[in-house]
């Protein structure tokens, strides 16, 4: 009985001694060898193997000797008449004593006797009462195993279980990190995860940031605020705790980042940490302006003859009222009267020309106040002209009371005339033609919150239902060749987006059309005017 107690400590020690030995960052292999040695003192084998369920397989995955390929557990056991899978179907250590003269017998019981083996213990490795393998043990004796062994080795099991569990987790746990590493690391543009000092944690290894220090702040290592994180939207992201978007210019004035900011909460919903996100979109704004700059010349050819007659009538009367004053003397009211009628006319021949140099020039990427309503009364003094000589009223509903929004007016001004142009072109033919234009301010059916309308309406001849999903697309045009581009929707289209809003279209055949410029009243993805 002394030495039975000596020996059940010494399991119980060499068990402990495995459980403290085995870390989850060892191999199968390493994972036996370390339980192999110790065991010999208080367990004969002549064979021992370990094995682990995949696809329906019991496949030895390490064992000793480290040449053996098969216990009957090698191959796809397609009925499981296997000693080993009765240990895992029954959830128990199954203890064979005398192999070569048992009545029933296994798929593996040729393999054994080539291999001299008689007697046999089977542990299911069990995790969470689920069997992900079984402990093999095999002696060329038969009887070699008690009843003290079976319990023995059924603890043994039970601890490697665990060990085999957590270093499987602890592998998963590493290929996923490894894939994130890869497609952190994959992404070209700038990806950085910073805390709410702003002190960059971790970045990947874009070409700007391989140099850099650590412990610095974002805005100190990257240019891409300008040096001021002012102009970051983690700003609002932390204060919200919500995602925000904006672009900003580089501290070089010249290049155009779009930086994402995605808050990582805890459990209260507090922001600990925000991922930046930053795309150089410099060469698609200076496409887009190339773009938007190529539909404005096209309406500004078009604009040409109205702008003459505009210019022409004041200058009539400057050209008549000066030829008066230097022929003959006046007296000083009519004089007066004379002068005042110059400067008017010279301050209206202004206005015209100095709106369309405003709309002509190539677009900075300011965004500043704006009013709309303003935008709408240049955008009119531009086309008001021919508009009116094809016998079209034009009808202004402007709310005063809308505020101004951060926006780009040359930008939004092309929007107005291309918006009014295209409803002067659907009135062609169309007698008692009328153009509305209105302002108005409303809550946003999609996203709730305040926005600002501009509605161009018409009485003209409606958009056909066929190619209303083709208006926006570039260069589609229903217009006689040398009268249309093509450009005008699709630009406009393309400006509202970068104002952060929308156009919406809304027409009935042989009734007229209604075009809305709906922009956001608070704006989050606009370009910074610093």
């Amino acid at each position: 009985m002394i030495e039975e107690l000596k020996r059940q400590n010494s399991r119980l020690a060499i068990i402990n001694q495995i459980a403290q030995s085995i870390n989850v960052e060892m191999s199968y292999e390493e994972i036996i060898e370390q339980v192999a040695t110790p065991l010999r003192s208080v367990l004969p084998y002549d064979l021992l193997s370990f094995c682990l369920i995949e696809n329906d397989e019991l496949i030895i995955k390490s064992g000793v000797p480290k040449e053996q390929k098969k216990l009957g557990v090698g191959w796809m056991l397609s009925g499981k008449n296997s000693a080993p899978w009765k240990a895992i179907e029954d959830k128990s250590c199954f203890l064979r004593q005398d192999i070569w003269n048992d009545s029933h017998k296994y798929e593996e019981d040729g393999n054994l006797r080539s291999l001299g083996i008689k007697s046999a213990i089977m542990a299911p490795l069990l995790v969470k009462n689920e069997v992900i393998g079984t402990l093999n043990f095999g002696s060329k004796f038969a009887f070699a195993y008690s009843e003290n062994d079976f319990v023995f080795v059924e603890q043994m099991a039970d601890q490697l279980a665990v060990c085999i569990y957590n270093s499987r987790l602890f592998s998963e746990v590493l290929a996923i990190k490894s894939e994130w590493e890869q497609t952190f690391q994959a992404v070209p543009d700038r990806l950085f995860l910073i805390n709410p000092r702003y002190m960059v944690l971790r970045h990947n290894s874009s070409k700007e940031m391989t140099h850099k220090k650590s412990n610095q702040t974002c805005y100190e290592m990257f240019s891409c605020c300008g040096g001021q994180k002012k102009y970051c939207p983690s700003v609002t992201a932390f204060q919200t705790g919500r995602p925000a978007v904006q672009e900003v210019m580089g501290r070089d004035n010249k290049t155009i980042f779009n930086i994402s900011a995605y808050p990582v909460s805890n459990e209260k919903g507090s922001p600990n940490y925000m991922v930046i996100y930053v795309q150089d979109i410099t060469t698609r704004r200076n496409m887009e302006s190339q773009l938007f700059q190529s539909a404005k010349l096209a309406a500004i050819g078009e604009m040409a003859a109205g702008v003459a007659h505009e210019l022409n009538s004041p200058l009539t009367a400057i050209i008549g009222n000066s030829e008066l004053l230097t022929r003959k003397k006046m007296s000083s009211d009519t004089t007066e009267k004379l002068l005042e009628d110059i400067k008017s006319c010279s301050q209206r021949c202004s206005r015209i020309i100095q709106n369309l140099l405003t709309f002509s020039r190539q677009d900075s990427y300011a965004f500043e106040p704006t009013l709309i309503n303003e935008v709408i009364k240049a955008s009119l003094s531009l086309v008001s002209y021919q508009i009116e000589k094809s016998n079209i009223n034009i009808i202004e509903r402007l709310d005063s009371a809308i505020p101004p929004i951060m926006g780009n007016k040359q930008q939004l001004e092309q929007v107005i005339i291309n918006l009014l142009l295209n409803a002067r072109d659907a009135l062609e033919g169309i007698s008692s033609s009328i153009i509305e234009i209105s302002t108005e301010m409303k809550c946003d059916r999609w996203s709730q919150e305040p926005v600002i309308m501009v509605n161009v309406s018409d009485n003209g001849c409606g958009i056909p239902d066929n190619i209303k999903n083709n208006i926006f697309n570039p260069f589609f045009t229903t217009k006689e060749k040398m009268r249309g581009t093509g450009l005008g929707l699709s630009v406009s289209l393309g400006i509202a987006q970068t104002h952060g809003g929308r156009i919406e279209v809304s027409s009935t055949l042989e009734k007229g059309s209604v075009f809305t410029l709906v922009l956001p009243l608070v704006n989050h993805s606009v370009v910074s005017s610093h």
